[in-house]
């Protein structure tokens, strides 16, 4: 017991009163308001959360001494022989909580504070807050912290990653490695030590390993994130709304730079740091613009406002306009969750569209299968020919789910993946045709943003020639890696996500494993549908069933 009260830094007051134990927790902010780190007069406040509040919550203040930096607290307990976990969180500004770092490692709990209430009253000396580099901004670290970091990266990689040199030679890759190892020659900030390692990953050419921000970063990076939605089109990149309140620029309008930077040479620079399987291009694009004002803020700064020059719809002349950066809060509420599961049968026609967002239904594969059966069902019922299936922002997900939906459209029983893969063996073996299989005339939408088993599933229909696909390249190829997992680094905390198993392959042959399927009919957006709000997609998709509809028809009158 006296080697454990050694690691308490607090102190408190017990006093058992009716069967109640009262403790006054402290904290002394010293050093932090020496520092710059730590200001009363700018509203910053002190809080206690642990076991006995589920580590939640704002009901345990600590006030400020009158005559010192310590702030305390009492809380009243029960039950002599309890033990409590706690730390202290320091709030600064309206939403950003900086809960302890690790206050006493040798506790297994998560380094959480520890106390056993024992005795009446014990008095030691108040506790200092324990804080890390994300406590303040600019986040940076030592040299020796990043070299350290580093050398875990590289070896996480070189010791985990099943196909590290299936697009890239060892020799290529080691240089890079290398290269920039040498580079953390000096302390760096955040930013630059992730653009060192993600030059590396993104020239592995897989898409399930890249790098991954640690939460607590965004508690201190600045709000200033570029604020506009844009759509990469036909090598133009063009405004496609605004994650503000303001419209400051017009939807539809032509970016040419932002800071003086020609917005060709971003992208460039931006996909470069884009991983994709094969270093499929529709993928990086896509991938560039939905997380253009993350990307831009790791690549080029948080700049305090965006000088953008554009060109506005129908008029060739440059404008430029300043405009002011947003909140990684707001650039999240305003990115749309793409996990729509919807049927619906167009009115009036024998058309009917199904959209599958994502197959990521790993906990609610049953559900998954009862709604595609029943769309089927209908579909059968109904006497549907033509059915339009959106894939476009699908990201992957569970094979034992795309595999379903395969079934229901394969021209005979055919295996889903070339080879047995663990738990999805079974995928391997040619898969039964359902009763209501559908027999009519197939439309498949498809994006960049289609990943993983997305790629599996659309190579199947393109090498079997069932359909038609309509859209933009596949941002996935037939086969990739998989299984992926995200440790760690020590001291940055950045996530190291990898892939594990070598390849899950779709039951195809002579395909090329860098490019995704292509379009039988290529439709990108035009500056027009950015501006009118207009599916171009979709729309060319029912024109042309429309249109085979009428051939069709007058093929019958004419021969009649």
């Amino acid at each position: 017991m006296k080697k454990y009260l050694l690691f308490l830094t607090f102190l408190f007051t017990v006093n058992q009163l009716q069967g109640q134990v009262s403790i006054t927790f402290q904290l002394n902010v010293e050093d932090l308001r020496k520092d710059g780190l730590f200001s009363c007069d700018s509203g910053d406040r002190v809080f206690i959360r642990g076991s006995f509040n589920d580590w939640q919550g704002t009901d345990y203040e600590l006030k400020k001494s009158e005559t010192s930096d310590i702030y305390s607290v009492v809380i009243n307990f029960e039950n002599i022989g309890d033990t409590i976990s706690y730390k202290f969180i320091i709030k600064k500004g309206q939403n950003n909580f900086f809960r302890e770092t690790d206050p006493n490692p040798e506790n297994p709990d998560n380094g959480n504070r520890q106390l056993i209430i024992y005795k009446d009253s014990i008095v030691i000396t108040p506790a200092r807050f324990h804080y890390d580099e994300y406590f303040s901004y600019p986040v940076k670290f030592s040299k020796n912290k990043l070299k350290e970091d580093y050398l875990q990266f590289r070896n996480i990689l070189e010791t985990t990653h099943p196909a590290l040199y299936d697009y890239t030679t060892r020799e290529v890759l080691d240089s890079i490695f290398d290269s920039n190892y040498e580079k953390i020659d000096t302390d760096l900030e955040f930013s630059e030590f992730l653009i060192l390692m993600t030059e590396v990953i993104s020239e592995i050419g897989c898409g399930h390993s890249s790098l991954w921000v640690p939460g607590k970063f965004w508690n201190v990076a600045p709000e200033k994130l570029f604020p506009l939605k844009l759509v990469i089109s036909d090598n133009k990149t063009y405004v496609n709304g605004s994650f503000s309140n303001t419209q400051d620029i017009p939807a539809g309008s032509e970016i040419l730079s932002i800071n003086n930077h020609p917005i060709h040479l971003i992208i460039k620079r931006l996909t470069s740091l884009t991983s994709a399987d094969g270093f499929n291009p529709s993928y990086r694009l896509t991938k560039v613009a939905q997380n253009f004002s993350k990307k831009y803020a790791f690549a080029f700064g948080f700049p305090d406002n965006f000088n953008v020059e554009y060109l506005i719809p129908g008029n060739q002349h440059k404008t430029q306009r300043i405009i002011h950066p947003v909140s990684k809060e707001v650039i999240d509420k305003g990115t749309p969750d793409l996990s729509e599961l919807s049927y619906r049968q167009i009115e009036g026609t024998n058309t009917c569209v199904l959209t599958i967002n994502t197959f990521s239904y790993y906990d609610q594969v049953d559900m998954f299968h009862s709604y595609i059966d029943s769309v089927f069902q209908e579909i059968d019922k109904n006497g549907i020919r033509n059915l339009v299936l959106d894939l476009r922002g699908n990201s992957g997900g569970d094979p034992f789910c795309s595999s379903y939906l395969w079934a229901y459209l394969e021209p005979e029983p055919l295996p889903y993946f070339e080879e047995h893969y663990g738990k999805y063996d079974t995928l391997a073996n040619p898969i039964p045709k359902p009763i209501y299989n559908f027999k009519g005339e197939l439309y498949t939408l498809i994006d960049g943003n289609g990943f993983s088993t997305t790629g599996h599933f659309c190579g199947l229909l393109k090498y079997h020639e069932v359909g038609t696909f309509i859209g933009t390249e596949l941002g996935s190829t037939y086969t990739c890696t998989g299984n992926a997992i995200y440790p760690p680094l020590k001291n940055t905390g950045i996530m190291v996500g990898t892939a594990r198993v070598r390849r899950y392959t779709a039951a195809v042959k002579g395909m090329d494993p860098k490019r995704g399927v292509m379009p039988d009919y290529p439709v990108e957006l035009t500056q027009n549908d950015i501006i009118e709000g207009r599916d171009a997609v979709m729309e060319f998709a029912l024109s042309l069933i429309n249109s085979k509809r009428q051939k069709t028809v007058l093929a019958h009158l004419i021969k009649i």
